[in-house]
């Protein structure tokens, strides 16, 4: 029976994957090692519970884990690679020194990795621009599909639109201005509509001086952070994404598996992340207005079936295919 450890910053990632890829494969046993578990438990889990192979979600802290493993025990490391913008600094966040050590850690370890998985072919190609990538796959990023499966519908007579972000980067922020300029005429021919954003970080005090001078900033909702997102899918008609650096946006996924039709803006990741299932336009004012005032116009119920559909057995399709990883590594 291998046994696999999941060195995951993310606990709902990797919970979801373990425990859909041990239903799936029941030969596997899979731990989850990640907050709130403390580093010196972690630590001393991996270094004596003989994995057969570790995975790790990020290589700042959990890679070089897996990595000194690997030269110790000889354990097979996988590394899944979440996003491109900390490891190249693409959000111009990060110090040079700073940016030098995480530069210096991730080629260490995905230049030792037996494999690198990406969440999408944006990350990839983005990564490969800066570091050496040996065996590697995509792969989906498994996640509660239920929780969001489960949001209730509410009654409210008005037309909601809702986009889920996070205000990180300038990037995000652009992202929601474009949207909201996209929305001017819209919301002039649409007289019950409001437009909901939730979503917190640095620039959200940018899109909130945006907001305060906009036409219609009384129909407009800045929520902040919050935790009810399952809530406010079931709340809402209509999720709209744009985001102009992003490997993967789960929002998109949860609002498909919350049967939501999306309209998302056609860059990089977010497209990758709608599929077929939602309405993909060109990530600018007018191809939002476009595509919002056709689905508005034509509330076809077979984009929220197709949203639904597509997230049905969207965990098992995702995990067969870090169980095909695995598999490949092992059996080397």
């Amino acid at each position: 029976m291998p046994r696999i450890a999941l060195l995951h910053a993310q606990r709902d990632f990797a919970t979801a994957l373990a425990a859909t890829a041990e239903r799936l494969d029941p030969a596997y046993e899979i731990d989850v090692l990640s907050q709130p578990q403390s580093i010196p438990s972690r630590v001393g889990r991996v270094l004596t519970g003989r994995y057969d192979l570790l995975q790790a979600d990020e290589t700042v802290r959990n890679g070089l884990l897996g990595l000194l493993t690997k030269r110790v025990y000889g354990t097979p490391l996988v590394v899944c690679i979440r996003g491109w913008d900390d490891y190249t600094n693409a959000h111009g966040h990060h110090s040079w020194i700073g940016h030098q050590s995480i530069e210096h850690r991730t080629r260490l370890v995905v230049g030792h990795a037996d494999c690198t998985l990406f969440v999408s072919r944006t990350c990839r190609e983005a990564m490969r621009r800066y570091y050496a990538i040996g065996p590697n796959r995509v792969v989906d990023r498994p996640f509660d599909v239920a929780r969001f499966q489960d949001a209730t519908a509410t009654d409210d007579p008005g037309t909601t639109i809702l986009t889920v972000t996070n205000f990180r980067y300038p990037q995000k922020a652009r992202g929601i201005t474009t949207i909201l300029e996209g929305l001017r005429a819209v919301f002039e021919a649409t007289e019950d509509l409001r437009y909901v954003v939730a979503g917190d970080g640095q620039e959200f005090d940018t899109v909130a001086d945006f907001v305060a001078s906009y036409p219609h900033r009384d129909r407009v909702e800045l929520l902040g952070h919050r935790d009810d997102v399952p809530q406010l899918l079931g709340g809402a008609d209509l999720f709209v994404y744009v985001s102009y650096l992003d490997a993967f946006p789960m929002a998109v996924l949860e609002a498909q598996a919350a049967g939501l039709p999306v309209v998302c803006g056609a860059t990089g990741g977010p497209a990758e992340a709608v599929g077929t299932a939602g309405r993909l336009c060109p990530p600018t004012p007018d191809g939002i207005e476009d595509a919002v005032s056709e689905l508005l116009s034509d509330p076809c119920p077979d984009r929220s079936t197709d949203s639904s559909e597509r997230m049905a057995e969207y965990n098992e399709r995702a995990a067969h295919q870090y169980l095909d990883a695995w598999d490949d590594v092992l059996n080397r």
